[in-house]
């Protein structure tokens, strides 16, 4: 399973890729929105993870593209501190699949990860 993982904080990209990756998910990253659409038209991505609050592009925004324009069946993970009532409907009106605060969860992260990639974990 190909998951590409969007955030401008490198710190956080490197937390959830090194717990993707202890799972045997293939991580891709980027920390813009048009990378990751450049990616996407040139990877078979099963996943993607999305920070909401990003220079530039924001994850809404990027969402938007993703689910009108590009890869409507590609399931999507939002990931923010921000997390009021109207960004939260917005994002799950717009199609994202599910909602994580943070600081992350992994647990609940890579349940959830499982559940839209249909994967059993791999525990070492």
């Amino acid at each position: 399973m190909n998951i590409l993982v969007i955030d401008d904080d490198v710190m956080m990209l490197t937390a959830i890729t090194q717990k993707l990756k202890e799972k045997q998910y293939v991580v891709c990253t980027t920390t813009d929105a048009a990378e990751a659409l450049k990616i996407l038209g040139e990877d078979k991505i099963d996943l993607v993870i999305c920070d909401i609050v990003m220079p530039g592009v924001s994850g809404l925004t990027f969402l938007s593209m993703l689910k009108n324009f590009y890869f409507s069946k590609v399931p999507l993970i939002l990931i923010s501190s921000y997390a009021q009532d109207k960004v939260l409907k917005d994002a799950y009106n717009m199609g994202a699949n599910y909602f994580i605060s943070k600081p992350i969860d992994y647990d609940l992260l890579l349940q959830k990860v499982q559940e839209l990639t249909k994967t059993i974990p791999i525990n070492h």
